[in-house]
């Protein structure tokens, strides 16, 4: 259950993160300068992008595995590697402009880190005991 709520938790915050980095570029007309129908279209492709971090975390559940719990490499592999490999896939499909994009990783991505040192202490605490 505790990697369950890892997985949402990193969802809904790294969402509200992106939905407020949308507001003040679009406040400060960096992106959305258009008057046409798809002016708030970046509000979607950030919850788009969060939600394809949400489905390719679930590797996040292996962790319930003990021989990947232990191993540090694994361990690492099941946090990072898809949402690594989505981020990529996003700078090389939209290369043009890549920074919007990597700008609304950015959230999901730190607090992915933060829960994974979180849970690597936790886990080292639980073994010492």
């Amino acid at each position: 259950m505790k990697y369950l709520k890892i997985i949402v938790f990193c969802f809904f915050i790294a969402s509200v993160l992106s939905l407020i980095g949308v507001f003040v570029l679009q406040s400060t007309g960096l992106i959305g300068k258009a008057d046409t129908d798809f002016k708030n279209l970046p509000y979607g492709i950030a919850i788009g992008i969060n939600f394809c971090f949400f489905l390719s975390s679930f590797t996040i559940l292996l962790n319930l595995q003990e021989h990947i719990r232990t191993n540090t490499l694994y361990k690492a592999l099941s946090f990072f590697l898809l949402p690594c490999m989505f981020v990529l896939f996003l700078l090389f499909a939209s290369w043009d402009e890549p920074w919007p994009g990597v700008l609304f990783c950015v959230p999901y991505l730190i607090f992915l880190l933060i829960f994974f040192v979180r849970s690597k202490k936790q886990d080292n605490r639980n073994y010492k005991n």
